[in-house]
């Protein structure tokens, strides 16, 4: 193990006092944690229906599960034909939207009622990865995190494009609202001692950065409204504001985060981030809500 590797080892979840005023969590120490059934051992997003249950789906089966946190159960599934790579879900009053993959929206409408109808908006976007999904109540739209680069050719490969889908207009194509600057993110690592990958390169020996930001999940605060945004893939929690301003970037143990796909929160400010199976079980954390001093 290299002292690179140490650093990032010993850097996850640490934060100081003056630190968890501004997030209001302890990452290192979730209030609870509960092991999930087997049969959302692929689970891929999560979205909260009230201060007990939530809803979730998982890859290849567009089912929602409703999970109630107090039973530590699932209490009621919606079966569903649809098919294919679900990554997120969000609700928006009665109505369900799942996100797959490839930029398409599954809307379902009254999804708890047999007379539910469901209806898919091709969203068309550049980047053929996209797992990140959830409602922003205030300018009442979805906000889509592609996980991929935004199209071929090296320069894509220097951010991450986050789009929004209007409610009020469905019919309209998507809008790239931000612009994730990888160099900014790796940036940020660096002033918070968060320890970045490297890569040799094999002709001159010269390291350079193998530093890459992947989206797995989306989400906004419901007290402040600032966005969330999980890498499952690098173990990081981005926050910004809603002009896309970075205002903490947080590492996350590997151990407790093995791969976090999904988050959201209560009504109440406290947070969930569910983790899929990997060689163990699926696993949904929750972390108390701490009032928090003003993010400057």
């Amino acid at each position: 193990m290299g002292i690179g590797s140490l650093v990032l080892l010993y850097s996850y979840c640490i934060i100081s006092k003056q630190e968890f005023n501004t997030f209001g969590y302890n990452l290192s120490e979730p209030e609870k944690r509960f092991v999930l059934p087997t049969v959302l051992n692929e689970i891929s997003g999560i979205t909260t229906i009230n201060k007990t249950q939530i809803a979730c789906v998982q890859d290849e089966i567009g089912t929602i599960y409703i999970y109630d946190l107090a039973k530590a159960s699932i209490v009621k599934e919606y079966t569903s034909e649809v098919k294919g790579d679900f990554e997120e879900i969000a609700l928006v009053d009665s109505t369900m939207y799942l996100l797959r993959s490839d930029g398409v929206i599954i809307e379902q409408t009254h999804y708890s009622e047999k007379s539910a109808k469901r209806k898919e908006y091709n969203l068309d976007l550049p980047s053929d990865n996209n797992e990140g999904l959830c409602y922003d109540k205030k300018n009442n739209r979805l906000l889509i995190a592609a996980k991929s680069k935004a199209g071929k050719g090296y320069k894509n490969n220097e951010f991450r494009l986050i789009y929004s889908f209007d409610l009020n207009d469905k019919t309209a194509r998507p809008k790239q609202i931000f612009k994730l600057k990888i160099e900014e993110i790796e940036a940020k690592a660096v002033s918070l001692n968060i320890a970045i990958p490297y890569k040799t390169i094999k002709k001159t020996g010269e390291q350079i950065s193998d530093f890459y930001f992947r989206p797995s999940a989306i989400s906004i605060h419901p007290f402040d409204h600032l966005i969330y945004i999980l890498s499952s893939k690098d173990k990081l929690l981005l926050i910004m504001d809603d002009n896309g301003i970075i205002k903490n970037l947080i590492a996350l143990d590997p151990v407790l985060f093995n791969k976090a796909e999904g988050i959201t929160f209560l009504p109440n400010g406290d947070m969930l981030i569910s983790n899929e199976a990997q060689k163990g079980k699926p696993t949904l954390l929750k972390f108390k809500y701490h009032k928090r001093k003003q993010v400057e």
